[in-house]
């Protein structure tokens, strides 16, 4: 009994030790409660990581890029070909279409889309090459297999296909313009450009209509030498013209009228400027190269391009601050601080100008030894560009002997040229995009596009040449970027005036010179137009209605005067 009783003792004794064991991480409640913890951080772990990885996703370039990717995959893979459209033909339309889209969507390098699209059409063979036995042009994806009469064409695919993609720097347009960048780059460093714009103020300052036209000529002279027009009117005119608005007691806040409307006259100087010279703008080349292709024998160069533009542009010139100060009411002034008669203009201090002006000349001095190079060589340069037409001398290759001749000078540095990347850069990406352009041409795909357009403006009975001119002046509107609008539409614009069989060389000067004055009418058609308008002198309402305003001025004149002068000089 006892036995028992001691038994069932340590029994009990036992559950009670089993009670009160003591509580650990080993405990199962515990440890279930651990774990569900655990549970917990792992969840906000990856939670994290996710959103990391999220986070790297919108910041990398692919992901930016992906509605380009998919726009340029459903034409890839998504139209068939036919007769008209080959497969290389619809390959290049893809790449380009994404290409473009990716430049209006994105802020992804132009260069790095120039690459890529080369890149992934050379991989594919999807360019033209050339059947060595027949000298005819056949897709590089066909080479070495049999023709439809069964011979075997003549090329190799993929080392020729590489070759097609680096035919555009060899454009001596391209050159040209890598070129005046340099030339505008020794603008910069010797301080030519700064101190023509100060002289210019200095001697036309006096009255507010005298300061636009110191900033238009301005821009007019350096135009020629400094072909990158953000370069010339940001880097250059702009923070002269800003400087100038603040001496004038001219905010944003207070008294802005005046501010505005030498902002709205730098802006609009910069595009006109742009389209007076084939070196104004960097896409300029692009719309010759094109033409040129089209119309073997129309030879349309550098001094074709001024002797074409010089009227219009003058006429432009003159009347251009008159009509943006009676568009900004710079002719009348209701302010108490300064009442004048109507019809008379607003003459704020324009002394404390001058004197800035003056001040910041006596500061630079003498011209220097550099300067005087510079003009020197710059002199040469022009007058071997205006004879180029009986020396036969290239003006690509007369840039080269000027960049030559100030490296040999002294005038500007080797370093002063391999640090110049908005010209390098520029060479990579107008040179991709010439081979492109050139690639759609020959493979059909612009003809395509062209002749729908040409049929489009038959079906509606419009006047071609007109039709053609002013549609591809307010397609500037859809874009942030001039260069992405003139290599986006020009070959197809141009080749549907071939299939209309419009005058080519008047088709031609409109192209041109619409391609940096249709940029009139938004602030955010070129990096320019967007430094002038930042500084809040113009309210955006206003800028857009006065770049509609400018836009018709700019269409009345050229489609009047401009086709007057065409006419006495007999280009049709």
């Amino acid at each position: 009994m006892n036995s028992a009783i001691i038994g069932h003792r340590s029994e009990i004794d036992i559950r009670q030790e089993e009670s009160y064991m003591p509580i650990n991480e080993h405990t199962p409640l515990i440890s279930t409660i651990n774990n569900g913890h655990n549970n917990t951080i792992d969840k906000d772990n990856k939670l994290g990581m996710v959103r990391q990885i999220c986070t790297l996703l919108q910041q990398s370039v692919i992901f930016k890029l992906l509605p380009s990717i998919l726009l340029g995959s459903l034409i890839w893979f998504g139209i068939a070909p036919t007769d008209e459209l080959t497969l290389t033909s619809i390959r290049l339309l893809a790449v380009f279409t994404s290409c473009i889209f990716a430049l209006i969507t994105t802020s992804v390098d132009i260069s790095v889309l120039v690459l890529s699209s080369l890149t992934l059409l050379s991989l594919t063979r999807s360019f033209q090459c050339v059947d060595h036995h027949t000298e005819e042009s056949i897709e590089c994806r066909l080479c070495g297999e049999h023709s439809p009469e069964g011979s075997l064409y003549d090329c190799q695919g993929n080392q020729e296909a590489f070759h097609q993609s680096l035919k555009g720097f060899s454009s001596s347009v391209v050159w040209l313009i890598f070129a005046a960048f340099h030339l505008g780059k020794a603008v910069e460093v010797t301080k030519l450009g700064k101190r023509i714009s100060l002289m210019m103020i200095h001697s036309f300052g006096k009255h507010t209509l005298g300061l636009a036209y110191a900033i238009l000529f301005s821009e007019l002279l350096l135009a020629p030498f400094v072909p990158s027009n953000t370069a010339r009117g940001g880097g250059i005119v702009m923070p002269i013209v800003h400087s100038i608005a603040i001496s004038l007691n001219s905010t944003p806040q207070q008294n802005s009228k005046i501010g505005g409307f030498l902002m709205l006259v730098g802006a609009h100087a910069n595009l006109l400027s742009a389209s007076a010279y084939l070196t104004g703008m960097a896409p300029n080349p692009i719309v010759i190269a094109k033409a040129n292709m089209l119309y073997p024998g129309l030879n349309f160069d550098f001094m074709t391009w001024i002797t074409g533009s010089c009227m219009p542009v003058m006429v432009c010139a003159v009347a251009l601050p008159l009509l943006l100060a009676w568009s900004c009411g710079i002719f009348k002034s209701k302010t108490n601080d300064s009442q004048v008669e109507e019809g008379q203009q607003v003459k704020p201090n324009n002394d404390n100008i001058i004197q800035h002006a003056s001040k910041q000349l006596k500061e630079m001095g003498f011209m220097s030894h550099k300067e005087l190079q510079l003009c020197f060589v710059l002199f040469v340069c022009l007058a071997m560009w205006i004879t180029s037409g009986h020396t036969g001398i290239d003006s690509t290759l007369v840039a080269l002997l000027g960049i030559t001749a100030l490296l040999h000078l002294g005038t500007i540095t080797w370093r002063d040229v391999t640090s110049n990347t908005n010209a390098w850069e520029t060479l990579f990406w107008l040179g991709g995009f010439v081979t492109i352009a050139s690639q759609l041409s020959e493979s059909g795909a612009s003809r395509f596009l062209g002749l729908k357009i040409s049929q489009a403006i038959e079906h509606f009975q419009l006047p071609a040449l007109p039709a053609l001119a002013i549609a591809y002046f307010f397609t500037t509107f859809m874009f942030s970027s001039l260069s992405a609008h003139t290599v986006a539409f020009v070959a197809t614009f141009l080749d549907a005036g071939h299939a209309l069989k419009v005058n080519p060389m008047i088709l031609t000067c409109l192209l041109a010179y619409f391609g940096a004055l249709g940029g009139c009418m938004t602030n955010f058609s070129t990096g320019t137009l967007t430094m002038y308008y930042a500084p809040g002198y113009v309210a955006r309402k206003k800028w857009f209605i006065i770049g509609i305003e400018i836009a018709l001025f700019y269409l009345i004149v050229y489609f009047t005067i401009g086709m007057g002068w065409w006419k006495m000089l007999g280009w049709y």
